[in-house]
């Protein structure tokens, strides 16, 4: 899957390009007759902030979100109950705005069903166990990935104790590409409304070898 640009994101990010190069007393040149090692050096700088923010902006689940989610339609999110578990065995509706978000903590802040059963990974007392406690040591939110053609939405989970990054059965990853349209490294979306910071600001120094 490739971002695909309206004329006006399209300037819009090539202009952030330009002015951050001249911030950095870097002559503004096409980006495809840049030297290769340039190029290698955007790419590094703008994986690693993508990384950093992702990190940073990746909330507890067994803490109250502090910032929403705006659901940008109605439909159904699959829920994993155990970790690593196939999310798809569980799942709640949501209305177009509802806070994302919030419906996740509320669920996973709730006790299991007396017959749940799985590896509860921060208490062994399972008297009062909270759901989220069965999502691995340290369970963060870092995102959705949303599908607009189905109406469903899958949660982006980040352990920084195991460093282990998962949806469902399987794992996630901050995948770049030379987009040829901005003729720059982008982030590749992991769904629809993926607005990823990447496409708002642009995040290499613009210095050059």
């Amino acid at each position: 899957m490739q971002r695909t640009w309206t004329a006006e994101a399209r300037d819009d990010w090539m202009n952030r390009r330009a002015a951050r190069r001249e911030q950095a007393n870097r002559p503004d040149s096409d980006p495809r007759v840049l030297r290769e090692e340039s190029l290698e050096r955007e790419r590094t700088e703008i994986h690693e902030t993508l990384e950093d923010l992702t990190r940073k902006s990746a909330w507890e689940l067994q803490k109250r979100p502090t910032r929403t989610y705006p659901a940008p339609f109605a439909g159904k999110m699959f829920l994993p109950l155990r970790y690593q578990d196939d999310d798809r065995k569980q799942s709640i509706k949501f209305a177009e705005g509802d806070d994302l978000n919030f419906l996740v903590y509320r669920l996973y802040d709730a006790k299991p069903d007396s017959d749940f059963q799985g590896t509860n990974y921060v208490t062994e007392d399972g008297i009062t166990s909270k759901r989220h406690e069965y999502l691995g040591p340290t369970p963060h939110v870092a995102g959705y990935q949303l599908d607009d053609a189905s109406k469903t939405a899958r949660i982006e989970w980040w352990d920084p104790y195991t460093s282990l990054r998962w949806v469902g059965g399987s794992v996630w990853k901050i995948e770049l590409y030379f987009d040829e349209v901005v003729g720059g490294w982008v982030s590749r979306p992991r769904g629809d409304f993926d607005e990823a910071t990447d496409t708002q600001l642009y995040l290499a120094s613009g210095k050059g070898p």
